[in-house]
């Protein structure tokens, strides 16, 4: 008995700490509300245990509320409207994807907030900003707001600012429709580990596709209905908690769907050879064992132990069959993605160029931060800020416009307190569950809150490794999680606040009745009484307005995407087939970057150059300042003046990128070509070497300076850039041809007059003193092939056939391999009767395609043709 009292005690006080105690008269005591208690859910499961009819029917006897259909389609949508929404000939598929979204969140507004039921439920408005999570969240929007005062670019900051807002209000809505109804909850996960099943089949049939060699299906560009393999692998890996949540909680055919949907998506997930999600899934799987030994321990029940080993063995299984089917179905392929686990995360190091850019980024965001840490450097303006650093080792306009991690570039854009509030989202819900967990909470509340939780745990894992914010099929999740978060702990706090505590006579201060109205704010003013119009009326209307504003905002974006895949199909063409007047008066006002982060006026400017209108381009490019480290304003300002031959006025903007972007070839190569027409050889050589000793992959780079030596008369340098080059590239036919090129200009220099003696000769057919020439310069260069095979052919004018050959067979012996030498040999032989031996040479020279022994052999060796 004072055992019992003392649980009985302990318990008192445990709701005393949590709960704001409601000092109305009516306390709602119902069955339901009573589930709550640990001691009320013993005495349940002993009752039920004990007669099992009796509680059924009592359960039974407790009146259900009808569902809103329309809540529950709506809340379904928010899973599936960004999925759905097809690319709608958009660049970027994000674009009307986020459009759709914005345009959901205005159908549930304002279906929400015109029904007359609102009015009477306070919790509904304010209970996302009166709960930690939303209050996070809402510090995170926040302070993005006031980092726009920091942007490089504030249009960017606004169309980034809508598509954040648009997943804040989804956030938002998803919880009023969670508070609305929470059995809302089991049918949302239904219909989620359904999709998460279709998701996973669709995979299965692009592996399929790659075991039978169809062509183009490989594994790095599987995304069936989504954008990218990225995305799928996400989606599919962030969804695992919905059957998760029916797996852990739910019972007979539930259970049953929760296990395919969880078998189907970490195969999935393995197939699909993510890094990050590899890392997730087993980071998950300790979780979720460890909170299943947890549970045991506390309750003593074994059928804890049961989900665990279902979980393992849907686990084992999962490895088990991608393993052998990599193994022994993959096509015969090493490298990229046709590795198993181990090697595929092997590849996670600085050496591995994905994983690389990565470390970079990061790298540049750090540098970034420091210089900005208090606002940040403006919200979406990352790209641009850190464009300075990148440039400086960039050798072409490729760059990275994430940061590949949300929890380094949210506080890089909106400075410390913006990645705090984001992190806090995080941190907050992880507690509340490890308290709920170490305090035993009841399972009614631990199953509401395993969900978000686990959902927010996944979705971590691809914002540390990717950028899920700017993936509106993630961010849609993502709202869902935060939804349920928000309106879970809502619920709970709303619930237990009914539950029957003994009248406390110790007198409260005022700053504990403070704290206790701000942890329990979303229950104020329960009673049925109207929000009063000076609250609710502003709150719907700036509401309404800003959802208005995104809705427009992400409108004008999807109509610049729909141009600006037009443009990437001319450019990918190699043509700009379309007029500039269709892009002038096109691409929208407030969007003055495309989705690559290259300027709107940089791609106006290349159809204005391409009409020859080249004033107006650089009019164009001058005024614009959307991205001042991005240089390709500055590339085609210094095009377009050397179009009009102002090459003093090219040089200048020329310079002027070459300071910003040091390592773009084509602009050193044109620059340098400008210099060696002014015969400023040696700026132009100190920009060349500089170049080719930070760099040694590019070829033409290689070439270009090879063949700029060369024109100087450098032969020395041009021998050595060359020789270099071969080194670099050894068998690239381009390389060796132009080797050949200086090394016999570097060989022949210093007998030039000889040369020409010899050349002169040759041309007017005096081939005995050209005979003569050639000899002579063979003895000062022996074995000189140039020499060789002219005055093998002086030789064969003047019928001098064995002496022709002779000179043949030694640079054919030196490698020489060219049909018409074969040609000519075989001529020599016939001249002197040999047919055997003539024949064969015609035959190697026709199989050649040599265009005389095409001719000579079918005539001089062929029986039908003799």
């Amino acid at each position: 008995m004072k055992t019992l009292k003392k649980k009985k005690l302990s318990l008192k006080i445990i709701y005393l700490l949590i709960i704001h105690k409601s000092h109305t008269t009516k306390h709602k005591q119902s069955f339901r509300s009573l589930m709550f208690t640990k001691e009320n859910l013993y005495n349940n499961r002993t009752m039920a245990k004990q007669n099992p009819k009796s509680t059924k029917a009592a359960l039974k006897k407790q009146p259900l509320a009808k569902m809103n259909i329309i809540y529950l389609f709506l809340l379904i949508a928010y899973g599936f409207v960004t999925v759905l929404t097809p690319n709608l000939l958009a660049l970027d598929s994000n674009g009307p994807k986020f459009l759709t979204f914005a345009l959901l969140n205005l159908v549930t507004f304002l279906y929400l907030f015109s029904r007359k039921e609102i009015k009477t439920r306070p919790e509904w408005y304010f209970s996302f900003f009166s709960n930690g999570i939303g209050i996070a969240y809402t510090g995170m929007i926040i302070i993005s707001l006031l980092s726009f005062f920091k942007a490089t670019n504030v249009l960017e900051s606004v169309l980034h600012f809508a598509k954040i807002f648009t997943t804040f209000t989804g956030a938002y809505l998803v919880s009023v429709l969670i508070l609305a109804d929470k059995r809302n909850i089991l049918y949302l996960s239904i219909a989620m580990t359904l999709l998460l099943i279709f998701d996973s089949f669709t995979v299965f049939i692009e592996i399929n596709k790659y075991i039978d060699g169809v062509k183009g299906i490989d594994i790095g560009n599987i995304k069936t209905i989504y954008s990218n393999k990225n995305i799928l692998a996400s989606s599919i890996f962030v969804k695992i908690p919905f059957a998760l949540w029916l797996l852990v909680f739910k019972r007979k055919w539930l259970k049953a769907i929760a296990i395919i949907g969880i078998f189907m998506a970490i195969t999935a997930t393995f197939f699909m050879s993510t890094r990050a999600f590899y890392l997730g899934t087993f980071a998950l799987s300790i979780i979720l064992i460890v909170f299943f030994i947890i549970r045991y321990k506390q309750s003593g029940d074994k059928f804890q132990l049961r989900l665990g080993g279902i979980y393992l063995i849907i686990l084992v299984f999962s490895l088990l069959i991608f393993s052998a089917t990599q193994r022994y179905l993959y096509p015969k392929v090493k490298g990229g993605y046709n590795t198993n686990i181990e090697e595929r995360l092997a590849t996670i190091s600085s050496a591995d160029a994905s994983a690389n850019q990565r470390l970079s980024a990061w790298k540049r965001s750090w540098h970034v931060f420091k210089q900005e840490p208090i606002l940040g450097v403006g919200l979406g303006n990352w790209k641009l800020t850190t464009l300075k650093e990148e440039n400086q080792t960039s050798q072409d306009f490729i760059y990275q416009y994430k940061a590949h991690n949300d929890f380094i570039e949210i506080p890089t854009e909106t400075g410390m307190f913006g990645g705090m509030f984001f992190i806090a989202i995080f941190l907050f819900t992880a507690w509340v569950f490890i308290i709920a967990v170490y305090k035993k909470a009841a399972t009614e509340w631990l199953s509401l809150i395993f969900l978000p939780v686990f959902g927010l745990l996944c979705y971590s894992f691809d914002a540390f490794f990717n950028f899920p914010q700017d993936r509106p099929e993630i961010q849609a999740l993502f709202a869902l999680y935060i939804g349920l978060a928000v309106a879970v702990f809502s619920l709970f706090y709303r619930e237990t606040s009914n539950l029957p505590i003994e009248e406390s006579t110790e007198k409260t201060s005022f700053i504990k009745r403070c704290k206790s109205f701000w942890k329990n704010a979303a229950n104020f003013n329960q009673t049925e009484k109207p929000i009063k119009l000076f609250i609710r009326v502003p709150f719907i209307i700036i509401f309404g307005l800003m959802l208005l504003a995104t809705a427009y905002m992400l409108n004008e974006n999807f109509t610049s995407l729909k141009l600006q895949r037009i443009v990437i199909e001319d450019i990918n063409r190699g043509k700009l087939s379309h007029p500039a007047s269709m892009f002038l008066d096109g691409f929208p006002a407030v969007i003055n970057l495309n989705t690559m982060a290259e300027p709107i006026a940089v791609q106006k400017a290349r159809y204005l150059i391409n009409e020859n209108r080249n004033d107006e381009a650089i009019a164009l490019l001058k005024v614009d300042k959307s991205s001042p480290y991005d240089t390709r304003p500055e590339y085609f300002i210094a095009m377009a003046y050397y179009n009009q031959n102002n090459v003093d006025s090219g040089m200048v903007y020329s310079e002027k990128m070459y300071k910003l972007k040091p390592n773009f070839f084509k602009n050193i190569a044109k620059l340098c070509d400008v210099l060696q027409e002014r015969n400023r050889l040696k700026e132009a050589e100190i920009m060349i070497d500089k170049y080719l000793s930070n760099t040694k992959n590019n070829k033409d780079a290689w070439l270009y300076a090879s063949s700029f030596y060369f024109k100087s008369n450098n032969l020395k340098k041009a021998v050595s850039v060359i020789d270099t080059a071969v080194y670099f590239f050894p068998t690239d036919s381009l390389i060796l041809k132009q080797r050949d090129i200086i090394d016999n200009k570097a060989i022949i220099t210093p007998y030039q007059s000889l040369y020409d003696l010899a050349s002169t000769a040759y041309n007017e057919k005096r081939y005995a003193e050209a005979i003569r020439y050639y000899s002579e310069l063979l003895i000062k260069i022996p074995g000189y092939m140039d020499a060789l095979e002219r005055r093998a052919f002086c030789y064969y004018f003047s019928k001098e056939y064995a002496k022709s050959n002779k000179d043949l067979d030694f640079m054919i012996s030196k490698g020489m391999i060219r049909s018409n030498l074969y040609n000519l040999r075989g001529v020599n032989y016939n001249s002197i009767g040999n047919k055997d031996e003539a024949c064969k040479n015609f035959k190697i020279a026709y199989d050649m395609g040599d265009k005389d022994g095409l001719n000579n052999y079918p005539k001089l060796c062929l029986p039908a043709n003799k």
